[in-house]
């Protein structure tokens, strides 16, 4: 059996081992922790404002079942920067949980020195969820400008009594003009927007293939929006109530006008 002497000596033998290696470790991770700071403060230049993440160790056991440590790009207790987390869940039993995130420097240096090697993969998942948030911006953007050029064109409209008036001008033709009053009341109480938008027709025509709704080439916005499937549906609803059966209907443009005195002008030139 080992004397107490001899594990004593064991012990420090180990210890002193252990001290010399110490700084040399310290040092290295100073080191790490140094490199990663740097390229924190090259992605906050960046000032993308996106998050990603990326699993580099997977413990799940079977299919429904994950249990990753991952590193990411976001944003931990108010401060964006490169982190950490480990997350774990069971899909069939809808339980999830998890641990972190920490910023990189913060979290176990386990963690970190498995990490660091998806860096690059990281960088790579950002610059796909930078490029895909870009579109979808640029959509939405475009989606509001029709929006807010729609909703001024029609707030310079005349006032609901003025169009009243235009209305009884608005030509009909298959429907009476109690009608076409009955389906405008419709819609207006249905969806106001909807019934705003049938104010900028121009005439209705009810035949045998159904009801087509005209617009001037000016309200080209409103014809668009009322084609879109809501909008329509609302409209159709409408129309089937008032005339008591169901009718196809259509959004259409007026036929551009055509200039009488160029037009013969150009014949005359032939």
């Amino acid at each position: 059996m080992p004397s107490s002497d001899s594990k004593t000596e064991k012990i420090q033998t180990h210890f002193q081992a252990l001290s010399s290696v110490a700084p040399t470790l310290n040092a290295a991770s100073d080191e790490l922790t140094r490199a990663v700071t740097t390229l924190d403060e090259a992605l906050k230049k960046l000032n993308i404002g996106v998050t990603a993440w990326v699993s580099f160790r997977s413990r799940g056991v079977a299919n429904d079942e994950y249990d990753d440590d991952q590193i990411g790009y976001g944003k931990v207790d108010g401060k964006w920067g490169i982190a950490l987390r480990t997350i774990w869940g069971d899909l069939t039993l809808e339980n999830f949980g998890g641990d972190g995130p920490w910023l990189f420097n913060d979290a176990p240096r386990e963690l970190r020195l498995l990490a660091v090697d998806k860096i690059p993969e990281l960088i790579e998942a950002l610059g796909k969820e930078a490029f895909n948030t870009t579109k979808k911006v640029q959509e939405k953007t475009k989606q509001v400008l029709e929006l807010t050029s729609v909703i001024e064109k029609m707030a310079k409209e005349p006032s609901r009594t003025e169009r009243s008036k235009k209305a009884g001008k608005r030509t009909a033709a298959g429907l009476s003009s109690e009608e076409l009053t009955a389906i405008l009341a419709g819609v207006q109480h249905q969806q106001k927007f909807v019934g705003e938008l049938l104010e900028g027709t121009s005439r209705w025509v009810l035949n045998p293939s159904g009801l087509q709704i005209y617009f001037p080439a000016d309200k080209q916005p409103f014809a668009e929006m009322l084609k879109g499937r809501e909008a329509l549906s609302k409209v159709s609803a409408v129309v089937r109530e008032v005339l008591g059966y169901p009718v196809q209907v259509v959004v259409k443009l007026e036929p551009p006008l055509i200039d009488v005195s160029t037009a013969g002008n150009d014949k005359g030139s032939k």
